[in-house]
């Protein structure tokens, strides 16, 4: 009985966010009961049987003070951390100094706590020895302890249901439950039960807990979008409900078939509630023609995270909505696409033609002045000469997303239909590697032309680029283009100086914190907001948009979902950019100005999930942490894949030599003539570093490099042949038929890496 109404108060909070999710309070409190009473009951039996032996070594009382201690204890210090928590988040949103400040400064909060609970404690004696009846101490003292507890809840019941979007929401809420639980649950051990009245429950508490979990389980197997809601709304009770609902996860494709899972087949791993439907073949794969006994619609939401004008409902086994739209970004009346790979001499640049310049009489290159006759059309007669109009250039980056995660690279999951699509009319290119898989290197030249260490910038781990920097968007405005940015993150910032050259720089983590929630839909809205204010100009645009969202912490989105763990979160955030990033080609595509819009998408650096050991990034130098998406798509040209290794360096320049604006001190070589289809070949190696990792990559063959901490050791090398071992898991280095290959490396490394360069 004591651990029914311990596990009913904690699960208070659960059946708040249950029904801001679209399920019932009663339903939610029934689940959260039901999921929590184990834990409870076992946590009251050990503290009761704890506190028999306590009893018998400090005296009867002892256990008793010693309890209420700690919960008084738990109640003030829970306050403390709560709004030291809210002032680290409202001033600073990195999460790594905000954990580093909380952890000192939460450690002296838990202390101070300590010192105010010993003269609570003095207070309450005194007053106890003047002859104040212990239970009035009692009741003022358990007040003190839950009083605190539930103001913090105040807040977590005022946004019950926004977890889903917010992976920091749910531990935060988490940490709330189980802080109630706790106190709640040493108060109560504390309580001593008169023999009949522990009879009484004995005899009644077995079959109620009994009722209340076979009534759960019967609700959720009936209504398995119960689940669902449950899990939404994140918490002690969601965390141990998903727990339960992996146990029964018995193809290992991350989704069970009970305790709210919609896998519809737990004997193929190919089948589950979100897998990837493979058309006409007669088998449902993503379980969505009611295959799941007891499907129910689920509760009606709007889909957080949409660009305005797109918010949808989701449906518990429905067919996820396609992430593209059936309008094409392709401008009305385009010719059909080429085969892939298929070049024409139209697009071949003409040495000995004069430069072709723009209304304002800024050059532009040749190969974007080029027209495109469909195959077997007789040209017609020359049209009175017009002047061409430069291309707008909308630059797209996407944070941490790696190529082999995105279906338009082949992933067996369909995170990235949109970039497929992007793709089919462009060019892909299959092997790109970021500068760095650490963030300030990887981003950095896409602003300034140069790596982060050849930039102008102060010492700062997080560096403010400097204004002697000549930056992409100073030459594009130069060039006469009008120039615009939107970025997702704090570091991207005017204070950092990421708004040099900008007309426009709109940042949206003010509105969102980009750690903890979704802010791809705000940064879109931004971005078409900008193009649609730009759109009856003369001037071409230059806009470059940062997406965030795929950056961990991975939150949950409505309408997305992979199963559970890093990996499915992860593609999930990626999906829901690729979502993102649809939205904003259609929004271009239903513009004026379609047709003269070149597209420019990549990834900024990678993320790993472990496969060589740590996750993340910002250290390693393998292919999960470097090789991104890249996809260039110009006005006019043919689609096609190119083959060989580019870097992430080339696409400012690239950005320059499509706009007809000055490039000298640029680092990198541009990618126009490969988009065009002007150029196959192979080009020279590429480079990545981090900041104790070099890398070059030349042909299929890699080297890395492994800087050691001390001089006197000597630095790690490993080679790997991408072409045989794509997930570098065979060092070759010490391999002598692979002598030469590796001091050529070396030497191609050293000359990239030293100061004259």
């Amino acid at each position: 009985m004591l651990g029914l109404g311990v596990a009913s108060l904690s699960a208070v909070p659960t059946a708040l966010r249950t029904a801001r999710a679209g399920a019932s309070f009663l339903d939610g409190l029934l689940v959260g009961t039901a999921v929590l009473l184990p834990l409870v009951t076992l946590a009251l039996i050990l503290s009761r049987a704890a506190g028999r032996g306590f009893r018998g070594i400090v005296g009867a009382g002892g256990e008793r003070l010693a309890v209420l201690r700690v919960a008084l204890w738990i109640g003030v210090a829970f306050p403390v951390l709560a709004a030291l928590a809210a002032l680290l988040k409202a001033t600073t949103h990195h999460r790594g100094l905000a954990g580093a400040t909380f952890g000192v400064l939460g450690l002296a909060g838990v202390a101070a706590a300590a010192l105010v609970t010993q003269r609570l404690v003095a207070l309450g004696d005194r007053l106890a020895a003047r002859g104040v009846k212990p239970w009035l101490l009692a009741v003022a003292g358990t007040a003190i302890g839950v009083v605190p507890l539930v103001a913090a809840l105040a807040p977590l019941a005022a946004h019950a249901g926004n977890t889903s979007g917010d992976a920091g929401a749910a531990v935060r809420a988490a940490i709330v439950d189980g802080a109630i639980a706790l106190v709640a649950t040493a108060l109560v051990s504390s309580v001593d039960l008169s023999a009949a009245v522990g009879r009484l429950a004995g005899i009644a508490g077995v079959p109620l807990a009994a009722l209340v979990l076979m009534t759960a389980t019967a609700r959720i197997e009936s209504f398995p979008p119960l689940g669902q809601a449950v899990r939404a709304g994140g918490g002690l009770a969601a965390t141990l409900f998903s727990a339960l609902e992996q146990w029964t996860d018995r193809d290992g494709d991350g989704m069970g078939s009970h305790f709210g899972g919609l896998d519809c087949d737990e004997g193929d791993p190919t089948r589950y509630h979100g897998a990837r439907e493979t058309p006409g073949d007669g088998i449902d794969q993503d379980c969505s023609d009611g295959a799941h006994e007891g499907a129910a619609p689920l509760p009606a939401r709007a889909v957080a995270g949409s660009p305005a004008g797109a918010l949808t409902t989701a449906a518990a086994g429905a067919k996820p909505a396609a992430a593209s739209s059936a309008a094409s970004t392709a401008p009305a009346g385009a010719p059909p696409a080429a085969p892939a790979g298929a070049t024409t001499a139209a697009h071949v640049r003409a040495a000995s033609a004069p430069a072709a310049r723009d209304e304002g009489g800024a050059v532009i290159p040749a190969v974007l002045t080029k027209t495109i006759s469909p195959a077997g059309a007789t040209p017609a007669s020359p049209a009175p000469a017009a002047a061409p109009m430069r291309p707008d250039v909308l630059l797209i980056t996407l944070d941490t997303v790696r190529a082999d995660h995105t279906s338009a690279y082949g992933y067996g999951r369909d995170t990235s239909p949109r970039l497929a699509e992007l793709a089919a009319r462009g060019v892909l290119f299959e092997r790109a590697y970021a500068a760095s898989s650490e963030t300030q290197r990887a981003i950095s030249p896409l602003v300034t032309g140069r790596r982060l260490n050849r930039a102008a910038r102060d010492r700062r781990e997080w560096p403010t680029l400097l204004p002697e920097n000549d930056t992409l968007a100073e030459r594009m405005k130069r060039a006469g283009y009008l120039t615009a940015a939107v970025s997702s993150f704090t570091w991207i910032s005017q204070e950092r100086g990421f708004d040099q050259g900008f007309d426009r720089f709109e940042t949206v983590y003010g509105d969102a914190h980009p750690e903890r929630e979704a802010t791809g839909h705000l940064a879109v809205e931004k971005a078409i907001e900008l193009l649609e204010g730009y759109a009856q100009r003369t001037q071409p645009i230059f806009l470059w948009l940062h997406l965030f969202d795929a950056h961990e912490r991975y939150v949950a989105h409505p309408g997305i979902r992979f199963g559970s763990g890093r990996t499915a979160a992860y593609d999930g955030e990626i999906a829901y950019v690729d979502r993102q990033l649809g939205a904003l080609l259609d929004a271009v595509a239903r513009g004026p100005r379609a047709g003269r819009t070149a597209v420019i998408v990549h990834g900024s650096q990678g993320e790993g999930l472990g496969e060589h050991g740590p996750v993340g990034h910002g250290v390693e130098l393998y292919e999960e942490a470097i090789r991104v998406p890249l996809v260039i798509a110009l006005p006019g040209a043919a689609p096609g894949r190119y083959p060989h290794p580019v870097s992430t360096v080339d696409i400012a320049p690239t950005v320059l030599d499509i706009g007809g604006a000055e490039a000298t001190a640029v680092e990198g070589a541009s990618l126009t003539a490969i988009a065009t289809g002007a150029e196959r070949a192979p080009r020279g190696p590429v480079f990545a570093r981090t900041a104790r990792r070099a890398a070059v990559v030349d042909g299929q063959l890699k080297l890395l490099v492994i800087e050691r901490k001390k001089r006197a050791k000597q630095d790690r090398l490993l080679l790997f042949d991408l072409g045989s071992d794509p997930r570098e898991t065979r060092d070759l280095s010490a391999e002598r038929r692979f002598e030469a290959d590796l001091g050529r490396l070396r030497e191609k490394l050293s000359a990239f890496e030293s100061p004259s360069q």
